[in-house]
């Protein structure tokens, strides 16, 4: 296999004596959907949270491009930290900001890109995820699906290599998931990103993903293809999975 684009390798992080993470090791490929499950409260978000640098581990290793995260200088994490984007599971978008505003926020907030520049890259991605027409609204005006919209415009406007998505379809009904992921999907092979992405919209989120990590107790306890999963013959993530889709 090449060079894994982002890996883990064998994090730990504890919590007051609580082992939330547990030797991780997971290796995600560049150009791919992968998705993380597993359940509720078994570390999938602090999972995410490493890879973007949001939370150290313990011990252990987070590599993007095989160069470990906590060796990089600043003008290597200052690169590492433009090629990863993270989409919050509540939006996080700010209601004293328009939608303009908040899309351009990652651009606008460091002003090294010239503003005439910073417009027309707004506008580009206003466009492309079909929400022009909502650029002079604020949060609180929009529907549940156009601040989907709007947050993935902003975690695509600084054109990231990877965007990692925590519970994207969180207290969705399940026409409103599907429609999150169809979303997700298109885009995903409109801009070329590596998609990861946490959720416990089985089984539908098996449809867009490549690739499948299924973390227990700590540990990644199944990692393969989407097809793979419903094959195997490990007792826990058969039952994890039957209970989901029941």
């Amino acid at each position: 296999m090449d060079q894994p684009f982002i890996e883990l390798i064998d994090i730990h992080k504890s919590f007051s004596g609580n082992n939330v993470l547990d030797g991780v090791n997971l290796a995600i490929e560049k150009g791919l959907v992968t998705c993380v499950i597993g359940k509720s409260g078994c570390g999938k978000s602090v999972l995410l949270k490493h890879i973007i640098g949001l939370m150290h581990p313990d011990s252990g290793q987070v590599c993007v491009d095989g160069m470990p995260t906590n060796q990089m200088d600043k003008r290597q994490r200052h690169k590492f930290h433009r090629q990863i984007s993270y989409m919050f599971q509540d939006n996080a978008l700010f209601d004293f900001l328009t939608v303009w505003e908040n899309i351009a926020l990652p651009l606008t907030e460091k002003r090294k890109m010239p503003m005439d520049q910073i417009r027309q890259r707004v506008k580009e991605k206003m466009q492309m995820l079909e929400i022009s027409n909502h650029e002079n609204k604020y949060p609180a005006q929009l529907s549940g699906g156009i601040k989907k919209r709007v947050a993935l415009a902003r975690a695509l406007i600084t054109e990231p290599d990877a965007v990692l998505f925590d519970e994207p379809t969180s207290g969705l009904d399940p026409v409103r998931r599907n429609s999150v992921h169809a979303m997700i999907s298109t885009y995903q092979k409109e801009f070329g990103f590596t998609a990861v992405i946490v959720s416990h919209g089985i089984p539908e989120i098996f449809t867009i993903s490549q690739r499948v990590a299924m973390l227990d107790q700590g540990k990644i306890i199944y990692f393969g293809t989407a097809d793979g999963i419903s094959k195997t013959d490990n007792e826990i993530v058969k039952a994890f999975i039957s209970g989901e889709e029941a």
